[in-house]
């Protein structure tokens, strides 16, 4: 099975071809309840508004629309659809995203991606693992019937918007396709069984699908995973010839020509701009020369500029966290020593998946001059938890909490974006590696064996 970047249900609501952009305006208005802090954003492909809102939650906005399509109600887990110069009214409980209402000019579009939202819920279910562990046939089954129900809303609705039913009707396309697209590789991920392959007669996603059209890509969930799956795909087959993953990344990036999709694939691929990189330098001003989105660059360049404080031989930055055994534990208590920091969390299953190898690493270098330090990320509320599982586990090392979770000072300055992550401090405080090698990498033996520990 070919390897696959990263693991993500995904279930879209929803040539090269110039972008249509526009700085035309669309006015927005309603009433919200159940905002924190009295605000909620909207976002978009390289767009996002914080709209504020009146004491009684109503508001009224004027958004300068890029493109239209769909956007998102951060928090609410909802998409609306927009168009400059059109009117928008609605009324929402972000804790009951379900029963928003609509008025205005596009009244009827937003209904139908309300009802269809409701109709996918009902055929599919809520939980995507239960849906890819279904066989082939009952699988193919509630696809077929999701698609059915769909166009059948679709025919029975009117719109005011002219390219709404034509768009639309596309995207009912893309997520069947995508829904077939993923099947065969969840299916064996959900069922653990790795070996799985669909039958023959299992239908194939269209070949023509133009993986390069900005409009769709500016409207359809279901085309952006598509596009995103087709990507992943392809860089993928020509690293299993042989290629190196950095360089066939910027190469397939090259080759997009509509500007919002590279833009978004480029923010979506700018992990690669880390510690684990080969040529840092080299990547970020790559990502940098391929992208136009400003916002992203500034991003970008902010990053960049903190990964540099945390390369090779730079003093490592500090931490003094709670010690699960009491008191505090600090990087400078154990100057001296080896220090191989381990960042995780009681809710990360690939962290927990690296616990049996890390002890194993713990027990062999047991009485060395290396300290095995976790720090967990877990949330305050989770506080509780991670004592337990730290003794149910039996967890040796160093057990540190992290006094502010994701936003704890040592996990801000070695820019730490996702988890597990590994890191090889020296005896004299200063980094041998920011991003080291996974305990279950037999490449972190060789690194000790190197540094003769």
């Amino acid at each position: 099975m070919k390897k696959i970047i990263a693991f993500i249900f995904v279930l879209g609501l929803f040539s090269c071809e110039k972008d249509s952009k526009t700085t035309e305006q669309a006015i927005i208005s309603g009433t919200v309840t159940g905002a924190s802090d009295g605000k909620f954003s909207i976002t978009g492909n390289a767009f996002e508004k914080e709209i504020t809102l009146n004491q009684d939650g109503t508001f009224t906005d004027t958004l300068s629309l890029p493109y239209s399509g769909t956007y998102q109600i951060q928090g609410a887990n909802q998409s609306i659809y927009l168009e400059p110069n059109q009117t928008l009214n609605f009324v929402l409980d972000i804790e009951n995203p379900d029963a928003i209402t609509f008025t205005g000019d596009l009244a009827a579009e937003n209904g139908y991606i309300v009802k269809k939202r409701a109709i996918r819920k009902e055929v599919l279910g809520t939980k995507r693992q239960d849906l890819y562990a279904l066989d082939e046939k009952s699988y193919l089954d509630k696809v077929n019937d999701v698609t059915k129900k769909s166009t059948d809303l679709l025919n029975a609705s009117t719109f005011k918007s002219k390219n709404f039913k034509n768009l639309e009707t596309k995207n009912i396309d893309y997520g069947k396709a995508s829904l077939l697209q993923t099947y065969p590789v969840y299916h064996g991920y959900v069922t653990e069984n790795e070996s799985f392959v669909v039958s023959e007669s299992f239908p194939k996603v269209d070949a023509n699908i133009n993986y390069d059209n900005a409009e769709d890509y500016n409207f359809s969930s279901a085309y952006r995973d598509l596009v995103q799956f087709n990507f992943d795909e392809s860089v993928q087959d020509e690293v299993d010839k042989g290629g190196k993953n950095e360089d066939v990344l910027i190469s397939k990036l090259k080759t997009i020509k509509s500007e919002n999709i590279k833009n978004d694939l480029v923010e979506k691929s700018s992990y690669y701009v880390s510690l684990s990189s080969e040529n840092l330098d080299g990547m970020y001003n790559a990502f940098l020369s391929l992208s136009t989105d400003e916002t992203f660059k500034k991003d970008l360049t902010e990053k960049y500029n903190k990964l540099k404080l945390v390369t090779k031989g730079k003093p490592s930055p500090k931490f003094n966290y709670e010690n699960h055994k009491g008191g505090t534990t600090s990087l400078d208590d154990l100057k001296g020593k080896y220090v191989y920091v381990d960042v995780w969390a009681t809710w990360c299953g690939p962290c927990i998946a690296e616990i049996p190898a890390l002890k194993e690493v713990e027990k062999k270098y047991h009485g060395k001059n290396i300290e095995f330090v976790s720090i967990s990320v877990d949330d305050k509320k989770d506080y509780d938890k991670w004592k337990k599982f730290v003794t149910d586990k039996q967890l040796v090392g160093t057990q540190l909490y992290a006094d502010n979770s994701w936003q704890s000072q040592f996990v801000q300055d070695y820019v730490i974006e996702g988890i597990p992550r590994f890191i090889l401090i020296g005896p004299d405080g200063n980094i041998i590696s920011g991003d080291a090698p996974r305990p279950s990498d037999e490449a972190l033996i060789k690194l000790f064996d190197e540094l003769k520990i």
